[in-house]
């Protein structure tokens, strides 16, 4: 894909020159990890989606699959100035159903961070640079609780699906597994690609038996890429 991290990397390189005068562990690394969220008008994503759901009130245990087809329409200044693109969602039950409009999200790529705002809700994906171990606030510029990101194994080969990416990078979300509730929240990012792979569980249990009583569990896994 074509990156607008491309004018990023322009810019930590001007600064590098610029601070000559500085000693060398002054200076910004050449590689922030932009590419790992490279995103342009006219890129698309498509997911297969496996949701379970569980309600105990109606003791039903329900699977749903799907596809999501994310397309990055255009580009935008949001309400503080920054650039911006819009997200077209487009949802497809199955193979011989047609695509139809979800919803509409965007992402904002700057030299520090990377978000998303889904559903109203602005989510920081990656920080700057992309470095082992870093830990972040997602939650940093929403209303909810702090919720700590951390990056692990940076710029290694991985599969998903029918695909071999030769730099990846996990985004760990904090556990929070107890005796009431399970929380795990991990997404993978691939270089010059962007996100990968998707985990997500948020479940409560009952604390006698372990039985999982509600909530959500669900997996993206990236089937297709391209420009259109």
């Amino acid at each position: 894909m074509r990156s607008v991290s491309t004018i990023l990397i322009i810019t930590a390189a001007i600064l590098i020159a610029v601070s000559g005068c500085k000693k060398s562990s002054d200076l910004p690394s050449e590689d922030m990890g932009y590419s790992y969220f490279p995103y342009e008008p006219g890129d698309y994503l498509i997911y297969d989606v496996d949701s379970t759901y569980y309600d105990d009130f109606y003791d039903t245990v329900f699977n749903l699959k799907f596809k999501i087809k994310e397309y990055y329409e255009s580009y935008f200044y949001d309400s503080q100035g920054r650039l911006s693109i819009r997200i077209e969602r487009w949802y497809k039950w199955n193979d011989t159903t047609d695509w139809f409009l979800r919803d509409v999200w965007y992402s904002t790529l700057t030299p520090s961070l990377a978000d998303r705002t889904e559903e109203n809700v602005r989510l920081t994906k990656l920080v700057f640079p992309v470095r082992n171990h870093t830990e972040w606030d997602g939650n940093a510029f929403n209303i909810y609780d702090r919720e700590y990101y951390e990056y692990e194994d940076p710029d290694e080969s991985m599969s998903i699906g029918t695909f071999t990416f030769d730099s990846t990078v996990i985004v760990a979300h904090a556990p929070t597994p107890n005796l009431v509730e399970s929380v795990n929240k991990t997404e993978i990012y691939a270089r010059n690609v962007g996100l990968v792979y998707k985990y997500f569980l948020d479940i409560s249990k009952d604390i006698f038996t372990g039985d999982t009583l509600n909530g959500t569990q669900y997996t993206w896994t990236l089937i297709e890429y391209g420009e259109e």
